[in-house]
């Protein structure tokens, strides 16, 4: 499974902690989510923050058979 740890913010290549701090930013000020794409597509994708076992991450909102850093659907 991909572990997508960068994404595009406004064009620019942004990390998921930064992230991560944007979007929580935006709900304290009452803003709607950041809108983040894929650094290899361009599609939407959604900040996910740690936890369990897993690390924080991105995750396309839709998944892309065509991407390399999309999930692959489980069975």
């Amino acid at each position: 499974m991909a572990k997508m740890t960068t994404c595009l913010f406004h064009g620019k290549s942004i990390s998921i902690d930064d992230a991560l701090s944007r979007r929580d930013d935006a709900r304290e000020r009452g803003l709607s989510a950041p809108h983040f794409e894929c650094d290899e597509c361009e599609k939407p994708v959604r900040a996910h923050k740690s936890g369990g076992n897993a690390q924080a991450h991105f995750e396309h909102l839709e998944r892309n058979g065509n991407c390399s850093q999309s999930h692959v659907a489980r069975v």
